[in-house]
């Protein structure tokens, strides 16, 4: 199950996040890394302290992102 872009992250107020950021903009980090065939994927999850899981449950919410930027550059 996708969580909705709207649904809160129980992370984005952890003060202790790594990199000071939420679960959800670091699985976006992490898959604008994956776009780069030449990454480790499980360096990648592991240094932006992501699952699989988690980029499961934001991939959406990246693709609407992506989706957003793209219209802009029209």
């Amino acid at each position: 199950m996708l969580i909705s872009p709207s649904a809160p992250d129980p992370n984005d107020d952890d003060p202790d996040a790594p990199l000071g950021l939420s679960r959800k903009h670091r699985a976006w980090v992490a898959l604008y890394s994956l776009e780069n065939p030449a990454f480790d994927r499980r360096q990648i999850l592991r240094q932006n302290d992501v699952t699989e899981a988690d980029l499961v449950n934001h991939l959406e919410s990246w693709m609407q992102l992506l989706r957003q930027h793209n219209q802009k550059q029209r």
